[in-house]
């Protein structure tokens, strides 16, 4: 299922919202962020909406949200999500017990999990390039 995730500059990067959840915010240093973090919110969102037994509404579609006079200067997409648990995938990483330590030690100070710590890492390594030429 797609549902639209409305994405607004804000001061230190962007807001996102859902107009058919509007409980349902995150919010992205960049786009590129923004955008990750909008799948990630809304599957885990609909995960819990429809684990509480609640019908999921029909989708309003990009053209009715822009249309809305507070999005305006607002951008829109898609999102794609099962809502079942699915979106997520699991999957092994081989590492030296050293790094492993440091990222758990991390983690432990700043209150994050080992695979939050590895997806802000992906996602600054991207947006960085660091294995270009």
């Amino acid at each position: 299922m797609q549902y639209v995730a409305l994405f607004h500059k804000e001061k230190n990067g962007f807001g996102v919202t859902f107009p058919d959840f509007p409980e349902c915010t995150t919010f992205g240093e960049n786009l590129d962020e923004a955008v990750d973090q909008a799948h990630e919110a809304l599957a885990l969102y609909l995960e819990l909406y429809q684990e509480k037994g609640q019908q999921l509404p029909d989708p309003t579609g990009k053209k009715v949200a822009l249309g809305l006079p507070e999005n305006k200067g607002a951008k829109a997409i898609n999102v794609s999500v099962t809502g079942d648990g699915s979106d997520f995938e699991e999957f092994e990483v081989t590492m030296h017990s050293h790094l492993l330590s440091r990222i758990e030690k991390y983690c432990r100070e700043y209150g994050a999990s080992p695979a939050d710590f590895l997806a802000s890492a992906a996602r600054e390594g991207i947006k960085s390039d660091i294995f270009a030429d």
